[in-house]
């Protein structure tokens, strides 16, 4: 728990045990006071007893879902400003839409980043600080001026006379607004965009009594424009007749204004005020549809800081932020100033420039004459961000790097600008700081690599190139090997031996992962039949099961044949899953891995806490082990977060009744830390690295007589 004073008091509402467990562990650590609750009505009664600075509300519950609980705190006097942060697994336009209508102020998407989740909290107190101070003063004006900003009034049909009272008057700044004036004299007042509608609505009241509501903006006599909020009645005599209308119309100015504000925030990045990569994307598509109708060329120029993380450690999250609102500040102020408008030839930009990722800008260049002109902005840009700048009483020097995507040579949608800018980006950097690249046939020559790259693979799938090595999972407590873990290289024939990141995600991409991952089964389970053949006491061994192919239909009757051919039971294999795949019709999920148990397989969580991490299917699925991520055990040694999460998925496993690997152990520090804590069970570079199939079955032979606390006495 951390020692640092209590930051402010947070209310936690998530349905999943686990996701509470983990985030309050990140934010009390982080020195806030953190409260829990579990489903919609806890909720709402503890916002209603209680005092919080917060509230993080998960989106989709039994009960009550985040919305309806939104909407409900929103309504009560206690919650009407209260910041709200909604957890959600959807990241569609629609569900954000949904969350701000609610009442949001800010939303988290899952799987959690906790890392980042307590700085996210940090910015919505201090926004929600802000504002607070912003509301306090303004309702003080609103208690002063209530009776001013809302007015009533009434047409007698009988009499044709129209009356209205004081306060609407004042909102119209008409004195002249009342007896014998007619509603077509209020209608004149309407938004002539909005009196069609308005007046529609009006008839059907006074011909059918059909009450209406209606926001619409007013013209007052200064020739200002209100917006109001209009109800009206019907009111009828004993025989049923219409006599008289009635209404109340209101001025909802800063409603409406604060409206506009909350879609602003959708829109733009809260820290610099910049468009963010959504609207930005929105504002490409729509500008390429342009240049497409009248045949002009245009550019994004994605501009990437250089070194930024160093300058962010070294001067601090607060000093950091003053760097980017000041390179903020300067692109913004080189996009719309004379500089740029000086330039030759005269080019014009956009005038939204986006903040897209933390230390990455974009703008948009229009109406381009050739390509070469975007590079001279291009440099203009880079030349403007390079200034020396103050911060913090020290002049600093940032540099940054840019990279261009020219419509229509390099893409005709915003998707592919976008992704041949970023990839130019990365080029420049590549190049050395302040370089600047253009997406050109170098990288076009990549990508014909890359199909080179796919045939060679293929071929290898099929032929002799790929290779099983193995790592050991050792229990500490005994000193004895109880299994290994069967990891992929490529033995390229021209670029040598390669590890997967080199080329799963190739096979992701063109549908190899599949014929992969049966590769790497029937390797497994051959190399276990011919450790048999010769004598050697096997150990089980854990491969990797990608999603495609889990999501298989045949997948349980297509790995006991693979199994079954080399001669192996598939006790002898753990198929390693990873969490994500586990969320995709966990009806299915669970039916086909109670199959895969039922048939001898072991089955392991690879990876636990860097995904969904979600209570719900430890609880449901049929899973044997739970392996925590090496991210999570660098560090797990120290008073750290990583240490807390650690110790809550030991305990999970433990109350489970499963077995709990620790992955990428490295250091003797981490071995007793994760012992003492009682995770025995581990893997890492401190027992051995992976290993070629013959070096490992040397050490399946000395395996009775080797003792891997050998390794840990001699780490220190």
């Amino acid at each position: 728990m951390s020692t640092t004073t209590d930051q402010g008091h947070l209310l936690l509402v998530d349905d999943d045990e686990m996701i509470r467990m983990l985030a309050a562990e990140s934010l009390q650590h982080a020195g806030f006071t953190v409260s829990e609750a579990g489903d919609g009505d806890a909720a709402l009664r503890l916002v209603a007893e209680q005092e919080f600075d917060l509230l993080l509300l998960d989106v989709v519950m039994p009960g009550k879902d985040g919305y309806d609980v939104c909407r409900a705190i929103r309504r009560s006097p206690r919650g009407q400003s209260l910041p709200i942060m909604m957890l959600t697994g959807l990241n569609d336009t629609e569900s954000i839409e949904r969350a701000y209508a609610a009442g949001a102020t800010d939303f988290v998407t899952k799987p959690i980043n906790w890392l980042l989740l307590t700085q996210r909290v940090r910015y919505g107190l201090r926004a929600g600080r802000a504002q607070a101070a912003v509301r306090h003063g303004r309702e003080s004006l609103e208690r002063a001026q209530r009776l001013a900003r809302m007015g009533s009034w009434e047409w007698s049909l009988a009499q044709a006379r129209f009356s209205c009272s004081e306060q609407l008057r004042r909102i119209c700044d008409d004195i002249e607004l009342t007896g014998s004036s007619t509603p077509e004299r209020f209608l004149e007042r309407v938004q002539r965009s909005d009196r069609a509608v308005v007046a529609a609505a009006r008839q059907r009241l006074m011909s059918e009594g059909t009450p209406y509501q209606a926001t619409y903006g007013l013209r007052r006599g200064d020739g200002s424009l209100v917006e109001v909020f209009e109800e009206a009645i019907a009111i009828r005599d004993a025989a049923g007749r219409i006599v008289k209308l009635e209404g109340i119309t209101q001025d909802i100015s800063e409603l409406v204004q604060a409206q506009r504000r909350i879609e602003h925030l959708a829109l733009h990045d809260q820290l610099t005020g910049l468009a963010n990569r959504q609207f930005f994307n929105e504002l490409v598509t729509l500008e390429l549809e342009r240049a497409q109708r009248v045949a002009t060329a245009c550019a994004i120029i994605h501009i990437d800081l250089d070194h930024f993380k160093s300058f962010n450690d070294a001067l601090g999250d607060a000093s950091g932020d003053r760097l980017l609102c000041g390179v903020a500040e300067r692109l913004q102020r080189f996009v719309s100033g004379r500089e740029a408008q000086n330039l030759k030839p005269p080019m014009r930009a956009h005038e939204t420039v986006a903040r897209i990722d933390g230390d990455s800008f974009a703008l948009l260049l229009v109406d381009l004459v050739t390509p070469e002109h975007a590079a001279l902005y291009a440099e203009r840009l880079l030349q403007a961000v390079a200034q020396p700048m103050m911060v913090a009483g020290r002049e600093l020097v940032l540099t940054a790097c840019s990279g261009i995507a020219v419509h229509p040579r390099d893409g005709d949608s915003a998707e592919s600008l976008w992704r041949h800018a970023e990839q130019a980006v990365y080029a420049a950097k590549t190049a050395g700081p302040s370089s600047n690249r253009f997406f050109a046939d170098e990288m076009n020559a990549a990508a014909s690599a890359k199909l080179e790259l796919e045939g060679d693979l293929r071929q290898a799938i099929a032929g002799e190139g790929l290779r099983l090595y193995f790592q050991p999972k050792v229990d500490v407590a005994s000193g004895r090997m109880i299994g290994a873990e069967a990891l992929l290289r490529w033995q390229h024939p021209r670029r040598g031996l390669l590890g997967p990141l080199h080329f799963i995600p190739l096979a992701e991409e063109c549908g190899l992962i599949v014929a992969l991952g049966d590769w790497v089964v029937a390797a497994a389970a051959s190399h276990l039949r011919a450790w048999a053949d010769a004598g050697i006491e096997t150990v089980s061994v854990s491969v990797n099961l990608a999603s495609p192919s889990f999501l298989q239909p045949d997948i349980v009757d297509r790995l006991v044949g693979i199994v079954q051919r080399a001669g192996v039971a598939p006790r002898q294999i753990v198929l390693e899953l990873t969490e994500s795949l586990l969320m995709v019709d966990s009806e299915r999920t669970i039916a086909v891995l109670d199959r895969l148990r039922e048939q001898g397989f072991g089955l392991s969580l690879d990876d636990f806490g860097t995904g969904y991490s979600s209570l719900s299917y430890l609880k449901r699925f049929p899973l044997d082990e739970l392996k925590i991520d090496r991210s999570f055990v660098t560090d797990a040694s120290g008073d750290s977060k990583d240490a807390a999460i650690v110790l809550s998925i030991i305990e999970l496993g433990r109350r489970f009744g499963m077995r709990v690997v620790a992955e990428g152990v490295e250091t003797g520090a981490q071995a007793r830390f994760l012992l003492a804590n009682g995770c025995p069970v581990q893997q890492g570079f401190l027992f051995s690295r992976p290993l070629p199939a013959e070096d490992f079955s040397v050490l399946l032979r000395s395996s009775r007589g080797h003792d891997f606390r050998r390794q840990l006495t001699a780490a220190g």
